[in-house]
């Protein structure tokens, strides 16, 4: 993240009361309109129900994103187009290419849920969301692809305090850069 001076003192506000941070980069915007795969040692189908449950080694990929978990239950549209994925693992782990930039996005927690139509990513109970050097951890961080806004904490619903890193950008020459005057 390229935060200057204020920006730094503006999340550590935010951090102290909850986090709402817009993240750099957006998830690549293709991700969203390819199909999903799911591959799983077992699966089982409810018609009646739309839902799908996979368990053991779940791999859940759509264009770049990629969920892997103990257990996936998949909720489906009457399209069965895929409407809910709630995925539970020790942990679930996530990861997705961003547009611009060679750092993928990366999150792990005990459960994710993914709501298809509002492209939103939600990581519960010992929940982290890293891209590049930058680190948000909480009991809960919400993560939606379409805006790039990451909430975290009270903000997010959670009730832990918010723990963030944000390391300082660095010149090509490895030293920090120097902030400028606001």
């Amino acid at each position: 993240m390229k935060l200057s001076a204020s920006g730094r003192i503006t999340v550590s506000v935010l951090a102290a009361i909850g986090l709402v941070v817009t993240v750099p980069a957006a998830a690549l915007e293709e991700d969203q309109h390819q199909p999903m795969y799911i591959e799983a040692d077992a699966a089982e189908l409810d018609e009646k129900q739309s839902t799908s449950l996979y368990l053991g080694n779940v791999d859940v990929t759509q264009g770049s994103m990629r969920i892997l978990a103990d257990e996936v239950l998949v909720h489906h549209k009457q399209d069965r187009r895929v409407q809910k994925i709630i995925a539970v693992g020790h942990p679930v782990r996530y990861r997705q290419r961003v547009e611009d930039d060679p750092d993928e996005v990366k999150g792990r927690a005990l459960r994710m849920e993914y709501e298809a139509d509002r492209d939103e990513l939600t990581l519960i109970d010992e929940a982290v969301l890293i891209q590049g050097e930058d680190r948000f951890a909480s009991d809960r961080i919400v993560y939606n692809r379409i805006t790039d806004r990451v909430t975290a904490g009270t903000s997010a619903q959670g009730r832990e305090r918010v723990k963030i890193r944000i390391e300082p950008e660095t010149e090509p020459d490895g030293e920090p850069q120097a902030e400028s005057a606001p």
